[in-house]
């Protein structure tokens, strides 16, 4: 049979509520044409309806966890078509199973299917829209196929996610410039090589995030740091390097007191007293996560809330002067405004947060989460027609319905709230309602404006 006749065959036993039979008559299109037009989403639709539609017993569920463990090593040990095949086994019975998900857009993406996994890791971060690996692997494959615009919405995601993160930074800025390029027809160069100067950084950038990394390899490339600096004594470069290994292996204090010694040998090195500033504001986190594991143990403990307290106001003033002193550098830096912004809203500072926000928000790249911590900043202020001016302008920009949509409208339903406006509110709830009922407390919000 043709595959364009099992296709229209799958959608005819969808609208007959026969769940099975399209399932299977999907799986057979993909079989055959592994990119057939929207096969994989109306299979994946489908697949989802069904569950919806039976409740699944305490033995299914317990089946369900021996298949895990099956797929896991079936996916392991299959080569070529089947490894994919075997996620999607999974994923029959388990659609929504985000670790099925991104190993089948990755099987799909080794075969050499980059719009299907392009389409599943799509799928796979409506479920977890923050997850670092699966935005790397989204743009990636986007940016090979050549839609820089796309890949560039999910790297800024990324960068969002980790705005310490220089190279990511760095990397953002490459993607905005090879997308404005290639949309202005502005270069004709066959590779993304070509768009960068130095070639080196090109490769290192193309390979970032797409190796497995093990401890073993990162103590290894350690060591050998460690090898090169001796031999090259404040070796900017390399001591950087170093620091950054050492950060990789979990050993701040070793990067802190090498950046420390580093930055007494070159005083004016930005770079240095940057890194410097980021590893200890590491540690600042690293001991306030020690205080709340003891304060787990022990709720009771009056000392140890009085202790993080004490740790977090320490940590918000070594960040104020840190982010201040970065800005004198380099004032027309947009990402420092929103990290300064942030540390002035944490202190309740709201004049000087809303100051910093409005300068981000002149980054494009940063105006949505500017818009929407200037919205909070206002609120803070009980200026709710203010921040409610803010989020709607968040919202408009961002119409999709994604964890960032949802906190946005979240944020515009308690502006309306705080306005005395219950029906506006209640609508805009409701919305966040029906897409996602578990999100915050959203479900009892509808319910008591509801009543």
């Amino acid at each position: 049979m043709a595959v364009e006749e099992l296709y229209k065959k799958a959608c005819d036993a969808v609208e007959r509520g026969v769940y099975d039979y399209a399932i299977e008559l999907f799986r057979e299109v993909l079989r055959q044409n592994p990119q057939y037009p929207d096969a994989r989403l109306a299979l994946r639709a489908t697949e989802r309806r069904r569950v919806q539609e039976k409740s699944m017993s305490l033995p299914g569920r317990a089946g369900l966890a021996v298949r895990f463990v099956a797929t896991a090593l079936k996916g392991q040990l299959a080569g070529g078509p089947k490894k994919l095949e075997a996620y999607e086994d999974y994923l029959e019975k388990s659609p929504s199973s985000f670790w099925a998900l991104t190993h089948a857009a990755a099987a799909a993406a080794r075969r050499g299917l980059r719009g299907e996994a392009i389409q599943i890791y799509k799928d796979a971060l409506r479920l977890k829209p923050s997850h670092r690996h699966a935005l790397r692997a989204i743009s990636d494959l986007l940016a090979q196929d050549g839609q820089h615009m796309e890949a560039l919405k999910y790297l800024t995601r990324l960068s969002s996610l980790y705005p310490r993160d220089r190279d990511l930074q760095k990397e953002v800025r490459d993607q905005a410039a090879t997308e404005h390029m290639t949309s202005h027809d502005m270069e004709s160069a066959t590779s993304f090589r070509d768009l960068i100067r130095d070639r080196e950084e090109a490769a290192r950038l193309e390979t970032s995030g797409r190796m497995v990394v093990t401890m073993g390899d990162l103590h290894r490339r350690l060591a050998g740091l460690e090898k090169e600096l001796a031999a090259h004594p404040h070796n900017v470069n390399r001591a950087l390097d170093l620091a950054k290994a050492y950060q990789d292996t979990g050993q701040l204090a070793k990067a802190h007191k090498l950046l420390r010694d580093e930055c007494q040998q070159a005083p004016n090195n930005y770079e240095l007293r940057e890194k410097l500033g980021d590893v200890q504001l590491l540690l600042c986190d690293e001991a306030i996560k020690k205080v709340d594991k003891a304060a787990e143990e022990t709720p009771s403990d009056a000392q140890a809330k009085a202790k993080r307290d004490e740790l977090v106001g320490r940590r918000r003033q070594f960040a104020m002067r840190e982010y201040k002193w970065r800005l004198q550098q380099h004032p027309t830096d947009r990402q420092l405004q929103l990290l300064l912004g942030c540390v002035h809203f944490e202190s309740g500072l709201y004049n000087e947060a809303i100051a910093a926000f409005q300068a981000a928000s002149q980054d494009a790249r940063l105006e949505m989460e500017s818009w929407r911590m200037l919205g909070l900043s206002f609120m803070r202020k009980g200026q709710h027609d203010l921040a409610l001016e803010q989020f709607q302008r968040a919202v408009e920009r961002h119409p999709e319905m994604d964890q960032q949509g949802k906190e946005l409208r979240y944020c515009q339903a308690q502006a309306y709230e705080e306005m005395g406006n219950g029906q506006e509110a209640l609508s805009v709830y409701k919305k966040i309602y029906s897409q996602d009922i578990t999100f915050k407390d959203v479900a009892q919000k509808v319910d008591a404006l509801g009543k």
